[in-house]
């Protein structure tokens, strides 16, 4: 079983110099990485998210979230790099919620994003990333 033992915020950007009215065409960009400590039985997971305006509006939104995660025998890589995801993406969402009501405007409501455990790949610490965050 996969639990969640601490997080944090590693880096907070938001940019929200759009005129008050504007119409937003939000659209998000994930990206999600799993550090193994095999030995230990724990993991590091990484969460950046990026949400910015599709018609290059200046709205931006990024953060960069770690996560300490334990897990056992049972568990399987790409198991564990879903649930963990799953118990720390809500967090994420409440801070994009919060901090975008700090900013004169409602709290925005990401979707629930849910990663298919049949597309994750789990590399070793020298594979190229591929991700369009980088």
């Amino acid at each position: 079983m996969v639990e969640l033992r601490a997080f944090k915020v590693n880096k907070l950007e938001v940019e929200n110099t759009v005129a008050p009215g504007t119409q937003l065409k939000l659209q998000n960009q994930v990206k999600y990485n799993v550090n193994y400590m095999d030995g230990d039985k724990k993991c590091i997971g990484i969460l950046e998210l990026r949400v910015a305006d599709a018609d290059l509006q200046p709205f931006e939104i990024k953060i960069e979230a770690v996560a300490e995660f334990a897990y056992g025998d049972e568990d399987a890589k790409p198991d564990i790099h879903t649930s963990s995801f799953d118990q720390l993406f809500p967090f994420v969402r409440e801070i994009i919620h919060n901090v975008t009501g700090y900013t004169g405007m409602s709290g925005l409501l990401i979707p629930i994003i849910r990663l298919n455990k049949d597309t994750v790949k789990v590399g070793g610490p020298n594979d190229k990333e591929t991700s369009p965050l980088n």
